[in-house]
């Protein structure tokens, strides 16, 4: 039911985007930007809030206005390296999505001079801490902050390629390729990735506490702290085992260190999004509403009682983020399951193509299996006929018997020229000519071939020819070629037959009719396959037309067929 509400929120960024970066810049600010007069954050310098808001403040112009909006962030990095060296900031983050939004929306020259100034600015920063407890914690700080101005960097990129396929559809960037083969690496691999970012988390902890000189509640602080990042490892795997571990960890944190804010609480909101994501819908439910109860709670335990505008505000803020985070993981699976819908869509759709594939090579065999049968048996007939005439009349007259003989040498040609044009169409397309299929003109030749083979035929025309689709014709022959080869097959050559053709003024009308001995349906139609009255059925029904077949009154056999001047279906 929130679906729609839920689009029209996902709407409203893409219809607002200064709008969008405004609240961005604000909710980056109230998170990491510390606030007088709130306990739990260190006022202590003044220095610290307002770099903090000078660098959160650019963000709102980071689309509009990419190339100044990055300078002020850099020269907000560069004074705090002098006023507060050797210290990071939680507002720092507003140096790498600069990075990001000068690579997607300012000039390709914008976004390389970002990169570049993003890994100087890591050294630089880096550099301050040389004079830390340890040296391994400096080249780990510079490691962590490059790799983040890298990966920046890099989502920017296919971002911007993303948008310029949408608007041009042109060609790419040359180092795309090895982009895509990263993001398509990326989404076969969400356990790697996500452990991947757990470990360095985890090692950035490590890191950053090697000089401390542990007491008993610091050492428990770490110990949480590595309890809620491990988790994240199964957020997309495992995700509502993993947020049930995270919960119960920052439960644990309530009562045994109510007096650190640790930073690895970002778990919390990661896996509310993972939960509202990847996991069951109740699942999500719950974890929004866990989400809201934590943030009651935590503003209770770190701020007190004593001020309810500290807690308001503290509640507020984090409610804020627990909601915001859940309904960037719903519209997340809405996407998931709009990608999952048109996936099985596509797939129902192939596999609907390959059926009506096969189908169309079943009708395309059948309709090959019907002409062969057509041709052969056709001329297997007149050849039978012919061969038995031929012996009997050989004996009284040697004249007849090679006149059998030229008819079957006939026959048999033309029965392979109509077989290699039919399995002709069985070839890959080489642009090959065949000759046309025969037509109604071509029956008076049928009739003669028949004529020819001792069969009395006599050819009947009636009313004035008019056009015919090439395809009823077509039928029309076959017809009348599997009429007159049953009257050969069941009447015999003694027999006498009739074809009549009527062209009225809506249909042609066929009529084949023998006065033979009586061959009833039945032995028409059990031919083998089937073929023969079958195929001349469904030749008529496929025109539009009716074909009706049966033995006559006082012996014989009579075909009689009806095919529309329409188009055929």
């Amino acid at each position: 039911m929130d679906q729609p509400l839920l689009e029209r929120v996902a709407g409203w960024p893409r219809t607002h985007p200064f709008g969008v970066d405004v609240v961005l810049a604000c909710l980056v600010a109230l998170v990491t930007v510390p606030v007088p007069g709130i306990s739990g954050f260190n006022d202590s310098n003044p220095a610290t809030g307002l770099l903090g808001l000078a660098l959160c403040a650019p963000l709102a112009w980071r689309r509009r206005h990419p190339v100044p909006a990055a300078a002020v962030v850099a020269l907000v990095c560069l004074v705090q390296l002098v006023v507060l060296p050797a210290e990071l900031l939680l507002a720092d983050v507003a140096a790498p999505m600069m990075v990001y939004a000068l690579t997607v929306h300012g000039p390709r020259w914008a976004g390389r001079a970002g990169l570049g100034a993003g890994l100087l600015g890591a050294l630089l920063a880096g550099a301050t801490f040389f004079d830390a407890p340890t040296l391994t914690f400096a080249v780990t700080t510079t490691t962590l902050l490059g790799v983040l101005v890298v990966v920046a960097w890099a989502l920017g990129l296919l971002r911007r390629r993303r948008v310029d396929n949408a608007q041009t559809r042109g060609p790419t960037a040359a180092d795309e390729p090895l982009l895509e083969r990263a993001a398509a690496w990326l989404r076969q691999h969400p356990f790697g990735v996500d452990a991947v970012l757990a470990g360095a988390a985890v090692l950035f902890l490590l890191t950053a506490s090697s000089g401390i000189s542990y007491s008993g509640s610091t050492f428990v602080a770490v110990l949480l702290s590595l309890a809620l990042l491990v988790p994240l490892a199964w957020r997309r795997r495992r995700p509502v085992r993993a947020a049930a571990v995270v919960v119960g960890v920052s439960l644990l944190e309530l009562v045994l260190v109510p007096d650190y804010f640790l930073p690895a609480n970002i778990a919390a909101p990661v896996m509310i999004y993972a939960l509202a994501a990847y996991a069951p819908r109740w699942a999500g439910r719950a974890g929004l509403v866990a989400g809201l109860v934590g943030a009651a709670l935590a503003s209770a335990v770190y701020f007190g009682w004593g001020s309810w505008v500290n807690f308001l505000f503290a509640a507020g803020m984090i409610s804020v983020l627990v909601v915001a985070c859940w309904a960037l993981g719903d519209l997340r699976r809405a996407r998931l399951q709009q990608v999952a819908g048109l996936e099985e869509r596509a797939r129902l759709l192939e596999l609907e193509r390959e059926q009506e594939m096969r189908l169309a090579a079943s009708t395309e065999r059948a309709r090959i299996a019907r002409e062969m049968h057509d041709v052969v048996a056709h001329s297997l007939s007149v050849v039978i006929a012919q061969a038995d005439g031929g012996r009997y009349a050989g004996q009284v007259d040697p004249a007849a018997a090679t006149g059998a003989l030229e008819a079957i040498s006939a026959t048999g040609r033309q029965a392979l020229t109509d077989m290699r044009k039919l399995l002709g169409v069985l070839r890959e397309g080489d642009g090959q000519e065949f000759a046309p299929q025969p037509d109604v003109a071509a029956i008076d030749q049928l009739v003669a071939d028949v004529r020819a083979s001792g069969l009395a035929v006599e050819l009947v025309v009636e009313g004035t020819p008019r056009p015919l689709p090439a395809g009823a014709q077509l039928a029309a022959y076959r017809i009348v070629q599997e009429s007159l080869t049953n009257v050969l097959k069941h009447a015999g050559p003694a027999g006498r037959a009739w074809v009549r053709l009527h062209w009225r003024p809506d249909a042609l009308e066929l009529a084949v009719l023998d006065d033979g001995r009586g061959a009833s349906a039945a032995i028409v139609e059990s031919d083998g396959q089937g073929q023969g009255l079958l195929g001349m059925r469904e030749r008529a029904a496929l025109h539009g037309g009716l074909l009706t077949a049966g033995p006559r009154t006082g012996g014989g056999f009579g075909v009689h067929a009806s095919l529309p001047y329409g188009p055929s279906r």
